[in-house]
């Protein structure tokens, strides 16, 4: 048999006061940000570095990309709505 770890009351409290989908949401945030420090230890701080800007450089692609639809269909839009309508004249036709 185990011994259960000791925490403060104040602690227990707060844990016994969550329901049981929040408490295992919070230990699963927990649980990936310690796994997410753990493999940043074993990394070399300039891989870090040059993985950071790399991820930047990538947003910036996307958001450029994403611009340049965002523009390309505005154009076109503009020039549907501004383009000269049909007009309604009538034309007689003599049919036989």
């Amino acid at each position: 048999m185990t011994k259960a770890k000791s925490e403060p009351a104040s602690r227990k409290q707060a844990k016994a006061d969550q329901s049981p989908l929040r408490a295992f949401v919070d230990h699963q945030v927990n649980a990936l940000e310690e796994t997410g420090r753990a493999i940043e230890s074993l990394l070399p701080k300039e891989f870090r570095t040059h993985v950071g800007n790399a991820v930047k450089e990538g947003a910036a692609g996307f958001t450029a990309l994403f611009d340049g639809v965002i523009d390309t269909v505005q154009d076109g839009l503009d020039h549907l709505r501004h383009s000269p309508k049909e007009t309604d004249e009538k034309v007689k036709v003599e049919v036989d």
